[in-house]
């Protein structure tokens, strides 16, 4: 096996722009140079004073950046006031509808330059799909933040990698377990999330592959039905959610599940997890980002208390997103980490309301867990309400994960969902033949062609 060597350089004195002192310069270099942004090799190494100063480097090289850029400082013209870290909470925030307008090659607003870089496309989970340019130093960054965060989830070094993430249609997830398994470095099998769960098994197992990086549900459904040598499974695109962790740990008591990252396709990773955290709390990736938990108007809330998460990456290319709504809610945890790093942590809450238009009916999968919180189901990972079309109508199926409390019927649904209006009228609609309430196995609720589980799914339109 191979292990992580220790961090046992010397640590230099920086000055606050990051620069290191005179009789350091023998020493390990505990930073590196991204177009002009600076990233710690170990964040968990640096001070909470360093880990600032590094944040408020980044974030002067960013604004540098946007001046030269005649698009982005007119798009963003509050930043002229825009000096320290504190400045940013009064600019208004960015929307996904916001940047979906102004994605390549609608408009070149958010573009600090035009230089050879990766296109992809958001999943749309939360909105509509946006077309994301990303330099390849904004590459470069993402790929240097993925392998930091693997590094500190992990005792020993992955050897062998299954990427069983979705490959193409300009998904970047894929991309970025092949950048990070490159870096470690590791031998990566690039299997995607096609590959038929037993087949995948009977390459994990001939192959000796120790970890596993797939989606929460395509990771339940292969460790459910094969024993594997795995030792490590990481999961992205989504919360892992109570009932896949008891599946989990029912048929691989010793495997590691741990976040990949804490990451969208447009920003790339906000947050890692070290190896005493699991479940929704990571750390931040504080050096690259800015991350502001705010209230209903943008204004930032108290410390510690639960809001909307909005971020601003700090980077000299790609695309500007100054104070971006990620689309999540959650809060700064207080306190430091059992593993003593100075890095702040955030503990996800789940996402911000999605919609779904059925007809001429737009209801949210917070109308569907309010009403459902009245029959005992307290997560939105353990339902999913599918709309099924069959020519001008439609069939309403509402899952319940085993975790559910049993005994919910239809009829006991249907009242808990006479107050949710929205939703109550979809199923009392001339157009939907029936309702019914159905117990499955989380293997069994509905994905996206990427592999996410979405509350809300409708099929046949």
């Amino acid at each position: 096996m191979t292990t992580y060597p220790a961090d046992t350089a010397s640590i230099p004195q920086h000055r606050a722009d990051g620069a290191a002192t005179a009789g350091s310069r023998a020493s390990k270099p505990r930073v590196r140079d991204v177009a002009g942004i600076r990233l710690a090799h170990n964040l968990d190494s640096f001070t909470r004073d360093e880990i600032d100063a590094a944040q408020q480097h980044n974030l002067r090289a960013t604004l540098a950046a946007a001046r030269q850029s005649i698009n982005v400082w007119r798009r963003f013209p509050g930043l002229e006031a825009v000096e320290t870290v504190d400045d940013l909470a009064a600019l208004p925030l960015l929307s996904a509808a916001d940047l979906a307008a102004g994605c390549p090659p609608h408009s070149a607003d958010l573009l600090f330059d035009h230089s050879p870089g990766l296109v992809l496309r958001s999943s749309g989970t939360a909105s509509r799909p946006k077309i994301l340019y990303h330099s390849w130093d904004f590459t470069d960054r993402v790929q240097h933040l993925g392998a930091r965060g693997v590094r500190a989830a992990l005792a020993t070094a992955p050897n062998r990698v299954a990427n069983c993430l979705f490959p193409g249609d300009l998904n970047g997830a894929f991309l970025f377990v092949q950048d990070i398994a490159r870096s470690l470095p590791a031998l990566s099998f690039a299997m995607g999330e096609y590959t038929a769960p037993a087949d995948a098994a009977a390459i994990i197992d001939a192959h000796g592959i120790d970890t596993l990086v797939a989606s929460p549900a395509y990771g339940a459904e292969l460790l459910s039905g094969h024993r594997l040598p795995l030792r490590n499974f990481l999961f992205i695109g989504e919360s892992l959610g109570a009932e896949r962790e008891r599946v989990l740990r029912s048929a691989a008591p010793d495997l590691v599940v741990r976040s990949l990252a804490y990451s969208t396709s447009e920003t790339g990773p906000v947050g890692y997890q070290c190896r005493h955290q699991s479940g929704a709390v990571h750390h931040l990736h504080e050096d690259a980002n800015v991350l502001e938990v705010v209230d209903e108007t943008g204004r930032p809330v108290r410390a510690g208390a639960p809001g909307e998460l909005v971020v601003t990456p700090l980077t000299t290319s790609g695309m500007a997103l100054f104070r971006y709504r990620l689309g999540d809610r959650g809060q700064l945890m207080t306190g430091r980490c059992a593993c003593g790093s100075a890095a702040r942590s955030v503990l996800l809450l789940g996402r911000m309301p999605s919609s779904m238009t059925v007809d001429t009916i737009t209801f949210s999968s917070d109308h569907l867990v309010a009403a459902l919180a009245t029959l005992g189901v307290s997560s939105s990972t353990d339902c999913q309400l599918q709309v099924l079309w069959d020519g001008h109508k439609y069939r309403v199926r509402l899952l319940l994960s085993r975790a559910a409390p049993e005994g919910i019927t239809t009829d006991a649904a249907r009242t808990a969902l006479h107050g949710a209006h929205e939703i109550h009228e979809v199923i009392v609609s001339p157009r939907c033949l029936d309702f019914e309430v159905q117990r499955a196995d989380i293997d069994q609720f509905a994905r996206s062609q990427r592999g996410k589980v979405p509350v809300l799914y409708q099929a046949g339109i």
